[in-house]
């Protein structure tokens, strides 16, 4: 009855439209299964999608899900319960001293499979989502995702907040992943960032740094990955003062005076 039928909001008359219209049988039931955002010339196989990951964070999507099971006309209108389909990560950051002397502008943070090269990937790249599932079933959660495969880093090059004080400021973008375990899967934080000082030094110090994620991030949740930007102060000390040594030659002879 219907395939990938997209249905719109209209501010103006306050409800739910689409075209063409389907009507009612006056027997048997419907089950609707229906995803959001509307994607054209999605295919649906069964009760499953196919699913992909932006490799670029501002143009990823934050997939719903939803299904209503056994529909007559008595339940009409249909009303649907989505869920967030995937996982949402976001960032925060603070700077581990209080110095107003000293500003760190953060360049990168990429979320990669390797310490040490941004480029290695992680995070799953397609999948399929069963939109038939639910949620308040254990085997249906562990379900919802199958055929997941692909590896690629994410990086946040924008919306960075200003670090200048030992609280966290979140970050402007998220992530939306596929549903992932990186308890037994190598995730590393990789952070690219300048520090600068405001007392008229003009040497900048570009720094970076990384660390392992250990995490499950499971579907319908959001997560802050909260960096700490640590400074180790410059500290100076004096052990001793080595004792003049005597030039085995130390007599300078002068004649030249008569």
């Amino acid at each position: 009855m219907f395939n990938n039928q997209s249905v719109t909001y209209s501010s103006k008359d306050k409800k739910w439209t689409y075209t063409p219209l389907k009507y009612w049988s006056t027997q048997g039931h419907i089950d609707f299964l229906a995803y959001a955002p509307y994607e054209d010339g999605k295919t649906l196989t069964g009760s499953k999608i196919n699913f992909t990951v932006a490799d670029q964070v501002d143009n990823q999507k934050d997939l719903l899900w939803a299904n209503v099971k056994d529909q007559t006309k008595t339940n009409n209108p249909v009303t649907f319960t989505f869920n967030h389909a995937l996982a949402k990560i976001g960032y925060a950051v603070k700077k581990g001293v209080t110095d107003d002397n000293v500003t760190i502008t953060l360049n990168k943070i990429t979320l990669a499979g390797s310490a040490t090269d941004p480029a290695v990937g992680a995070f799953y790249t397609d999948g399929t989502i069963d939109l038939s599932k639910d949620l308040s079933k254990a085997e249906d959660v562990t379900a919802l995702w199958t055929d997941c495969k692909g590896e690629q880093p994410f990086t946040w090059s924008t919306g960075f907040p200003n670090v200048t004080s030992p609280s966290f400021s979140a970050g402007s973008d998220y992530l939306f992943v596929i549903p992932q375990n990186f308890s037994i899967g190598k995730l590393y934080v990789i952070v690219d960032y300048t520090i600068s000082y405001n007392d008229g030094v003009t040497a900048a110090m570009k720094s970076t740094v990384s660390s392992p994620i250990v995490k499950n991030f499971e579907q319908g949740k959001a997560y802050t990955i909260n960096l700490t930007i640590g400074l180790t102060k410059i500290d100076f000390d004096v052990t001793d003062v080595n004792v003049w040594q005597e030039d085995v030659n130390n007599n300078i002879g002068i004649d030249s005076w008569n």
